[in-house]
């Protein structure tokens, strides 16, 4: 995973920060190539970093929820200094992959996703359920 270098301040002026995540595992994904056409286009205070350890994430296990993996502690830290989430799933058998399903089912418990602003996108048109779930 790389590295979250918190950049509050620039020239006086407060930046946004914006974690990106691809719920597609493939090198060559479209979803992640979204998201970094995405993070080119915005304006100069907005900070967007990628989260590229969702292959990482332990399965999901209610049990470890008072003292998570180590990779899920990360995770809920670099969410917890951002602003907003950018997600872009590709949709396998008219749902999200597991490993995307995987990181939601470790995030919806913690206390720093929920309520954050969110942003779906999406590389395929004929896409529709990923995003529904």
């Amino acid at each position: 995973m790389r590295k979250f270098i918190q950049l509050r301040i620039a020239k006086g002026v407060e930046m946004v920060r914006l974690l990106a995540v691809s719920g597609s595992l493939r090198q060559a994904s479209s979803n992640s190539i979204l998201l970094r056409a995405a993070e080119r286009l915005c304006p100069a205070d907005v900070v967007v970093m990628h989260y590229d350890g969702i292959d990482g994430l332990p399965h999901f296990n209610p049990d470890l929820l008072e003292n998570p993996p180590e990779a899920v502690a990360q995770l809920c830290s670099i969410i917890g200094q951002v602003d907003g989430l950018l997600f872009s799933c590709p949709e396998y058998a008219r749902g999200i992959p597991g490993s995307f399903k995987n990181m939601l089912d470790w995030l919806v418990s913690s206390e720093e996703f929920p309520g954050k602003p969110v942003a779906l996108f999406n590389a395929s048109p004929r896409a529709s359920h990923a995003q529904a779930a």
